[in-house]
This record gives C-alpha cells, sequence and structure tokens, in this order.
C-alpha cells in the first residue's frame, strides 16, 4: 500500500484497535495465478500475533492455502468523500478521506473451526473462549463439513489514515464541521478524524 510518512500510522495498539473495531476485511490471495478476495471477519489474538477466522467450505478460496501461502487481510472504514467547498481559503482538488490496515502473512488451515469461532465470540459477545454448552461437541463436528477454520500469522502491520492532517488544523476543523452534519457515514467519518486528530 502507498503510504506517505504524513498518513502513516506505526503505533500497533492503534493499528490492533483498528482490527478490533473493524474487524470485517477482505482477505486477498492468489487462486490459480489469479488474485481472489473473500469478504470475512478476521479476528485479532493480539499476544500471539496472529487473527483466526473461518470460511465456507463451498469457496473454492481455502483450497489454495496449502504450504503456508501469503495472504493479505485489508481493514478499511470509516472513508468519505472531502467536497472542495469544505476548503474556504481557496481552489481545491476534492479528495477521499479513508482508514485502511493492511495484515500480510502466512495461513494455515486448522482441524478444528472451534477456536476460531469461539474468538469470534469472545470479541463480539463477550463469551467465554468455548464452552460446551455454546458449541458441543457434535455440534463442531457438524459444523466441519461447512466451513474452514484458519489462522494467520501476521509479519507486517502497515496502517494508512489519509484524514486531511497534511492541511492546517483549522481546515481539519472545518472539514470535521462539514463532516458531522452530512449523511450517517459522513458522521462516522467527522468522530473517527476528530479522535485520532490528537496522533497527528
Amino acid at each position: 500500500m502507498y503510504t506517505p510518512a504524513a498518513f502513516a500510522i506505526k503505533d500497533t495498539e492503534i493499528l490492533h484497535q483498528f482490527i478490533r473495531d473493524y474487524g470485517f476485511a477482505t482477505l486477498v490471495s492468489q487462486v490459480d495465478g489469479k488474485a481472489f478476495a473473500s469478504h470475512l471477519p478476521l479476528t485479532l489474538i493480539a499476544e500471539e500475533q496472529k487473527l483466526v477466522g473461518h470460511i465456507a467450505r463451498a469457496n473454492p478460496h481455502w483450497q489454495a492455502w496449502q504450504n503456508d501461502a501469503q495472504v493479505l487481510g485489508i481493514f478499511q472504514v470509516p472513508h468519505g468523500y472531502i467536497s472542495h467547498r469544505y476548503y474556504p481559503s481557496g481552489p481545491q482538488v476534492p479528495t477521499w478521506n479513508y482508514s485502511a490496515v493492511h495484515v500480510q502473512g502466512s495461513i494455515k488451515l486448522l482441524d478444528n473451526p472451534a477456536p476460531a469461532l469461539a474468538a469470534l465470540l469472545a470479541q463480539y459477545e463477550g463469551e467465554p473462549y468455548a464452552r460446551p454448552d455454546i458449541m458441543p461437541a457434535e455440534f463442531i463436528q457438524r459444523l466441519q463439513a461447512a466451513i474452514v477454520g484458519f489462522e494467520i500469522k501476521i509479519e507486517s502491520l502497515i496502517g494508512k489514515f489519509k484524514l486531511t492532517q497534511d492541511d492546517p488544523r483549522a481546515e481539519q476543523s472545518r472539514i470535521i464541521e462539514a463532516l458531522a452534519q452530512g449523511s450517517p457515514a459522513d458522521q462516522e467519518l467527522a468522530t473517527f478524524m476528530q479522535k485520532h486528530k490528537p496522533t497527528f
């Protein structure tokens, strides 16, 4: 990912929190020599420097994940159009503000999808890691016919927050104010920009 220095985010905890907050990812790798993408939730296990997830067994993507295949996980949102009208100081080119975190790593298929499902439950519902009443053995056995679990060993983590931080503070504030009056997606972007202003 092209990442100018002004937009680079190198704080690991910020990047980890972004993955936790926006965990629905695009997972890209090669299938028969061509780029192939799947859209699915990935859960961060920070202390082990890995992501875990599961994929439908009917999806051909997982069949290319042999021998520690390299994959790219892309986490992205919020984002939005920035109008030239938001800049009262003079003519400006309209642009797009966005945030993205790229995770590169090697993927490994799991014999048992239960740990990936349990991590997803823990992330979004606060359930214990593995409870027999939630995922009894017979249920897991049936799941194995329908889904494939996997984990990704994180080898690189790149963050880019393009949030007009290369503009003067006064203009940043005006853009946030303008977005806050817009659509729900624009309002989410405004909130995100306001939250991360101190990091720039």
